[in-house]
């Protein structure tokens, strides 16, 4: 990557708190998008002026966020969720209405489709909620407004719901006037912005699904407390799949241990269940060195992982904790390195090839990242217990709903 390019890129990190990793084609694409005749350099320099780099960063914003959305998209999650256990919080604290937020909403399926659900839960007269849909995007709230979506996006509504909720015109499916009746609108950016946003009380809903996969590990350890503060004590706060798994090792420590907590949900933090054991003292070895990451003390981490593969070359799971180790310590070559090893001992090992997909995406090399996603997916075994045992409740689905997540989202940055 051009300097030019790093500064655009770490302007993008500063602002939004987004990590564009070292894609420079990706970025030279959407820079192209916005200004064909400019190079790296000249871009730069653009969004230095004065009077018309505010709006350009904001295009560029626009451009490098992920606004792939569906209306119930991972609604698995949600379907346990009870309006009229919530509305009957609310009235317990004086309130008369559930309010509701969904941060970096995207293009609005989310919302929306919470207002769906809330409109079939009471029916008749206006539901008692109140959903605030925020991003950090002109563009797809712009898009949110209008509440145009095509088939796709459609793809998981009932035709009856479609019928009651939404209007055709040519090719696009406009949301109806009811659910648009409980949703507003408003640009936030989680990583620098009041969290809950300016002048908004808690929540008794917060939604932050597949987002903080997206930002780097301090601005991560920074948000989720922040929302945390946003939702009630009775409140429910609800992370995607993805975010659970895409963060530090110091969030990977702290999972609950609680059975039957949906993964999706944060809950408060717990103990690290035990890992894989082959020696007699193999189990505390494992379980101090992710403690140790997770404190931030990498070098600790990496002695007792180098301790294990001392007593056995071949033990797949030390090079695992190995490489995740220098993965969040930033050393992304040669964790990529004790992550490939891992495999190469274990090719089925599907939690290392998806760790090893972080640090191609990381190092910028989409193809091989692209490659390992796919080969985790391929390879991931319900069976395989170091799914429980090295990162404690998070199940086969969720790796792979994260998998899928940076699939996705590489797949149009290749075609862009």
């Amino acid at each position: 990557m051009t300097n030019a390019l790093e500064e655009i890129a770490e302007l993008i990190n500063q602002v939004s708190g987004i990590q564009h990793p070292n894609h420079d084609r990706s970025l030279r694409a959407a820079i192209s998008r916005i200004e064909p005749t400019l190079d790296a350099a000249a871009f730069l320099e653009l969004l230095r002026h004065p009077s018309r780099g505010e709006a350009v960063l904001a295009r560029l914003l626009d451009e490098v966020t992920v606004h792939e959305s569906s209306f119930f998209r991972e609604w698995e999650g949600l379907v346990p969720l009870s309006w009229h256990a919530m509305l009957a919080q609310a009235h317990a604290r004086g309130s008369s209405v559930v309010r509701v937020w969904s941060a970096a909403c995207s293009t609005g399926e989310e919302p929306y489709s919470l207002a769906l659900s809330a409109w079939e839960a009471f029916g008749g007269a206006d539901p008692p909620v109140r959903i605030l849909g925020t991003d950090i995007s002109r563009g797809a709230l712009d898009d949110a407004r209008a509440g145009r979506y095509r088939d796709r996006s459609l793809r998981e509504v009932p035709a009856a719901m479609r019928a009651k909720y939404f209007t055709d015109d040519d090719m696009d499916h406009v949301i109806g006037e009811r659910p648009r009746r409980l949703v507003e609108f408003r640009e936030h950016n989680l990583a620098h912005d009041p969290v809950p946003p300016f002048g908004e009380e808690p929540f008794d809903l917060v939604l932050c699904r597949n987002v903080l996969i997206y930002l780097d590990a301090e601005t991560v350890e920074r948000v989720i407390p922040a929302l945390e503060r946003s939702t009630h004590p009775d409140g429910t706060l609800i992370l995607g799949t993805a975010d659970t798994l895409c963060g530090t090792t110091q969030r990977l420590a702290r999972f609950a241990e609680q059975a039957d907590a949906p993964v999706e949900k944060h809950s408060r933090p717990g103990r690290l269940r035990r890992p894989l054991g082959r020696f007699p003292d193999r189990r505390a070895t494992l379980a101090e060195a992710l403690e140790a990451a997770g404190e931030g003390r990498y070098h600790d981490a990496l002695v007792q992982a180098d301790a294990m593969l001392a007593r056995d070359p071949l033990d797949a799971d030390a090079c695992f904790v190995r490489g995740l180790v220098l993965l969040e310590s930033g050393s992304l070559v040669a964790a990529a390195e004790s992550l490939r090893r891992a495999l190469y001992i274990e090719p089925s090992f599907g939690v290392a090839a998806f760790q090893l997909g972080r640090a191609y995406d990381r190092l910028g090399d989409e193809a091989a990242a692209r490659r390992v996603y796919a080969q985790a997916l391929r390879t991931l075994d319900s069976d395989d217990e170091r799914q429980e045992l090295l990162l404690g409740q998070t199940g086969v689905s969720d790796i792979a709903a994260a998998c899928s997540a940076r699939l996705e989202a590489l797949t149009e940055s290749t075609s862009a």
